[in-house]
């Protein structure tokens, strides 16, 4: 049954990305698309490219090992090493796999226990949604596109109130979790509760996976663990958005700064639709951001998309494969390990099973 429930997965995950790169390239003028390829200003590629090695894996691995510290104290080549397996996994491995294979690189290198590697993926995550939807707002406010027609303008208002819900819905989860963090004891009388009615089994889960949660936001138990973070993961997206706006500056296309924010959760948006490196889905997302708003023609649209996308998952899918080549790892092996299941929810600390680091299965 798992091995059937992971060829379905695969067979979606492959089946979205030929769909989306169908609806993608359809109406395009491929003579078109290589020539604005071809003319596009290599000197900004090379920035753009030199961003996005300093975001991926250095500036995202550190961050990564600030959520990590009460787990243990990885070695930066640990984590950046992780960190680049993980993103390869990511591009060539359908349904996201490398969200499982970067805390299983990390927990089999590090001697770490998994569980806490795999709730602080889960973290960053969050944390990293909460910072787009906040440029994302910054944005909305300041730089929001002129001239857009109704469907247009009706699509963006939508944007922008789904950003600030989901924003404050986000904080407000946060804070909740930040709330019983300070004392996991709380688990027991505002949330158990709740888990009663549920099967035990899917009761467990969800309490275990809540725990996992604690424990990553336990490392931020001081105001300037948060602020530290919150700084990490600021600097982080700024970033990004540099490197895709010199990416856009290549292909002539001179916006104001705030504009990549705009672009970025479009990009959110198609890497969310788990096929291979978000293929298909960030390509159509990418280029309907700039031709549905912003007027590019969708050949340049198009050409800025692929080589973006490009340029933001084959150098670290290639420096992935090196380090999984150095430390004769298999993407297989790694996709393969099972994610921790429900621990013992008696007490909110964990016990001697509970911090026994990851194993190597057996070859």
């Amino acid at each position: 049954m798992p091995h059937r429930k992971r060829t379905l997965r695969v067979a979606i995950s492959l089946g979205l990305a030929g769909l989306l790169l169908v609806l993608f390239l359809r109406t395009l003028d491929f003579a078109a698309v290589g020539r604005a390829i071809a003319a596009a200003h290599v000197p900004w590629l090379v920035v753009a490219t030199l961003a996005g090695l300093i975001s991926t894996p250095p500036l995202r691995s550190w961050r990564w090992g600030l959520l990590l510290k009460k787990a243990g104290r990885p070695s930066p080549f640990q984590l950046n090493s992780a960190t680049a397996i993980g993103f390869a996994a990511s591009t060539l491995l359908p349904a996201r796999a490398g969200e499982i294979v970067r805390p299983v690189a990390l927990a089999r290198s590090a001697g770490l226990p998994l569980a806490p590697c795999f709730a602080s993926i889960a973290l960053e995550r969050l944390i990293d949604l909460v910072t787009v939807i906040a440029l994302f707002v910054a944005y909305a406010v300041g730089w929001a596109p002129t001239g857009m027609g109704g469907e247009e303008a009706g699509r963006f208002e939508l944007l922008r109130r789904s950003a600030f819900l989901l924003g404050a819905g986000t904080i407000v989860g946060l804070a909740f979790l930040g709330f019983l963090a300070a004392k996991p004891a709380r688990v027991d009388s505002l949330v158990r509760p709740f888990l009663r009615p549920l099967p035990d089994r899917i009761g467990a889960k969800i309490e275990s996976i809540l725990h996992s949660f604690l424990d990553g936001l336990g490392a931020l138990g001081t105001v300037r663990d948060v602020l530290v973070v919150a700084a990490a993961s600021l600097f982080l997206w700024m970033l990004i958005s540099f490197q895709v706006w010199c990416t856009l500056r290549a292909f002539d296309l001179d916006f104001p700064f705030p504009v990549t924010f705009f672009v970025i959760t479009w990009a959110v948006l198609g890497l969310a639709i788990p096929t291979p490196g978000g293929v298909g889905g960030y390509h159509a997302a990418v280029a309907y951001s700039l031709v549905g708003f912003y007027g590019v023609s969708k050949n340049t649209a198009a050409a800025f998309a692929l080589v973006s996308h490009a340029l933001s998952f084959v150098p670290i899918t290639l420096i992935g494969l090196a380090f999984l080549a150095a430390g004769g790892l298999s993407l297989k092996s790694l996709a393969d390990e099972p994610a921790p299941g429900p621990q013992p929810s008696s007490s909110p600390n964990p016990t001697p099973a509970d911090s026994t680091p990851a194993s190597r299965p057996p070859a």
